[in-house]
């Protein structure tokens, strides 16, 4: 039997990533992947397991370097490609859980972001390969679409009360 998937699914600005925050507060040693906090009013990448910020979303007057955007936010690309190594290297540490904080319209309409690299490691805990849980973080307008496009067939919807 394969790992289940797990997806925190709620409306946007609802806290969805300060409940992730505070429930790996809780539990160091036990959580990797990635969050994207909101910092200063601009989204940063926090990665879990080594307890760092790193620069992500930017506003219009950055120009110096190779941009994505969607709708009216600009990220760095060097942001997307460092949450993929940290996804990648937290698949290799004896994490009890991995996040991914958020599979949004760039992964799930565009197949950029976090792609291709989302979608090898979803079917890594699909394949029951994988030693650890994963959990997707997902805008509730989205989940149907998620759910299609990676092929989950019984994922685990998470509420608020799993993180308590």
């Amino acid at each position: 039997m394969s790992q289940p998937i797990y997806i925190l699914s709620q409306p946007v600005h609802s806290g969805k990533t300060t409940l992730l925050m505070q429930w790996a507060k809780r539990h160091p040693g036990k959580i990797g992947g990635i969050l994207a906090p909101d910092v200063d009013e601009r989204r940063m990448i926090y990665d879990i397991s080594r307890d760092t910020y790193h620069e992500f979303q930017v506003g219009s007057e950055q120009r110096s370097e190779e941009l994505v955007e969607i709708c009216k936010y600009r990220f760095l690309k060097s942001g997307f490609d460092l949450s993929i190594d940290i996804l990648k290297r937290t698949l290799e540490e004896n994490n009890e859980w991995v996040v991914v904080d958020e599979v949004g319209k760039l992964e799930l309409q565009q197949d950029t972001g976090l792609e291709p690299e989302l979608k090898h490691i979803i079917e890594y805990h699909k394949q029951n390969n994988a030693n650890t849980n994963l959990i997707l973080v997902v805008r509730d307008y989205l989940l149907n679409d998620a759910i299609l496009k990676y092929e989950l067939l019984e994922p685990i919807i998470l509420n608020k009360e799993f993180f308590e």
